[in-house]
Formats: C-alpha cells, sequence, structure tokens
C-alpha cells in the first residue's frame, strides 16, 4: 500500500511571511524613530544658526542675548522640543560669536511604562561680527 504524501502547497507562503513579519516589524518602528532623531538634530542646528545671526545682528551684548533667545524661542515653538542655547564670544568688530543649542530627545513614550531612552542632540554655529559696522558705546 502507498503512503500518501502530504501536500505542502502554500505553505512557504506562510513561512516566509512569517519570516518577514520578523524583519519589517521592527523596521516600521526603527524608521519613525530615526526620523524623529534627525528632525531634533535638524531643529538644534536652524536654531544655533538663527541665533548666532541674531545676536551678531543686535547693537549691544543684552540685545544680542535677547535676540538670540527670541530666536530659539520661535525655533521651539516651531519644533516642540525643549531646546537650551549658550552663547559663546563677545560683540566686538572682526569677533566670532558661538551658538550652541542642546536638546534632550525622548526615543519612545509607551503609554504603560512611559519614556524609553533619549538622546542628546547638540547644534553648533558661529558667525563674524563685521569690522565695519556700527555698535552701540557701552553705557558708564
Amino acid at each position: 500500500m502507498r503512503k500518501r504524501l502530504r501536500v505542502e502547497n502554500g505553505q512557504a507562503l506562510i513561512s516566509s511571511l512569517l519570516l518577514l513579519s520578523g524583519v519589517l516589524l521592527p523596521l516600521l518602528f526603527l524608521v519613525p524613530l530615526f526620523a524623529r532623531v534627525e528632525q531634533g538634530r535638524l531643529a538644534t542646528e536652524q536654531a544655533a544658526r538663527a541665533a548666532v545671526r541674531a545676536a551678531v545682528q543686535a547693537p549691544t551684548t543684552a540685545d544680542a542675548q535677547a535676540a538670540a533667545e527670541a530666536e530659539v524661542g520661535r525655533s521651539q515653538a516651531q519644533t516642540g522640543e525643549q531646546l537650551e542655547l549658550r552663547l559663546e564670544g563677545t560683540l566686538e568688530r572682526g569677533s566670532i560669536v558661538r551658538a550652541h543649542v542642546h536638546t534632550t530627545l525622548a526615543l519612545a513614550s509607551i503609554p504603560i511604562f512611559g519614556k524609553i531612552g533619549s538622546v542628546t542632540l547638540d547644534g553648533d554655529a558661529a558667525a563674524p561680527v563685521d569690522r565695519y559696522r556700527s555698535l552701540a558705546e557701552p553705557s558708564p
């Protein structure tokens, strides 16, 4: 008597779908994660560029700090990230002013567990103060 062989039509499709789901599902979570990190990186760099540009165009050091903070505030409102600003340098003709913007970005947020992991992102920019521009004289 001949043994009847089991028909295996369609099992390769099911096996490949199970194997692909093990690869594709993690990718579905990683792509938005990388997009969020890139968005945060771009936000810090753009805020640093805007802050240093505003600072070197200000007439006084106090105005430079206020203008830079206002630019970071605008960037913060646009992106929704908490950005911290640090300015370096002096507002003198021919000097270089540097802006450093820092943020800590939460990688994932799960309802029961809360935030999982974070990454620190920094943006730096520098701009020269024009050698021939007029600056307000410091008050005595």
